[in-house]
């Protein structure tokens, strides 16, 4: 068991969050009741969640995507059913935004790029770039990230595109101009795609996101790089379950991943 200002606390000074102007309040967005004994983790706030999260008897929920906007907000319509459903229950929300994508450790991007192998690793916006040290092919990067993001009833689907030299394999969108074993990486998750051209700029051949833009494949082709769309969703699944692995090693409750996979 945990009391849920406690836990309130410990995530703040975990992601420093007073470091962040984001788009919402981080931390302790819907207050339930005090001692929280499970908790489900999940990427995104939603309807559906809150109705797993029921169903699981859940004291609080820890996603990557919470409640948006600052001070107060109008609750109506399908807002105010979410919230009446976790007041009714008592269920704490917490959202933790950028402070997960950023995090040297538990965020999605330094995860991803450890799983790569990479080295020589710096800051790259809320993200970070690195070198291919272990020289994997674009097919295997791929492999590694399915392996990583997908779960067991993934269903690949394999789409190809010449003109800008466009496929989807694995589940990801891939735009191939640049070097089959790629040098140096960026990989900020979620919609980063403007940052693309930045980063080729900065000298990373390849890019990893969670979108795609309409000028992006030209843009691979024309600056010669190699551009990976993971899906907003899939590029922020790790930090979550690092969190969730995290806090059932530190703390006395119950812990469970929800899959809600987003189609965009």
């Amino acid at each position: 068991m945990v009391l849920r200002d406690e836990l309130n606390s410990y995530l703040a000074e975990l992601y420093r969050f007073e470091n962040f102007e984001d788009y919402c309040e981080n931390g302790l967005q819907v207050e339930g009741k005090e001692q929280i004994e499970k908790i489900v983790f999940a990427v995104s706030f939603n309807l559906h969640l809150v109705e797993k999260a029921i169903e699981q008897k859940a004291d609080a929920i820890i996603v990557h995507h919470g409640i948006f906007g600052k001070g107060l907000f109008v609750l109506t319509g399908h807002k105010k059913k979410k919230i009446k459903m976790l007041l009714e229950h008592e269920i704490s929300l917490f959202g933790i935004h950028l402070p997960m994508d950023a995090h040297p450790r538990l965020g999605h991007n330094a995860l991803l790029l450890a799983a790569l192998g990479a080295a020589s690793i710096e800051p790259f916006g809320i993200g970070f770039t690195g070198e291919n040290v272990k020289k994997y092919s674009l097919n295997r990067i791929l492999e590694i990230f399915h392996e990583q993001l997908h779960d067991r009833n993934f269903e690949e689907k394999e789409i190809k595109n010449g003109i800008f030299s466009f496929f989807k394999r694995k589940g990801f969108a891939v735009l191939n101009n640049g070097p089959e074993i790629p040098g140096r990486i960026a990989l900020i998750s979620g919609a980063a795609s403007d940052l693309y051209e930045k980063a080729v700029e900065n000298g990373a051949d390849t890019f990893i996101c969670g979108d795609i833009k309409e000028h992006i494949p030209a843009l691979s082709y024309e600056t010669g790089t190699n551009f990976i769309n993971l899906g907003h969703y899939y590029s922020e699944k790790p930090g979550v379950l690092e969190l969730m692995k995290h806090i059932r090693e530190n703390f006395a409750v119950e812990t469970e991943y929800v899959e809600i996979p987003n189609p965009v």
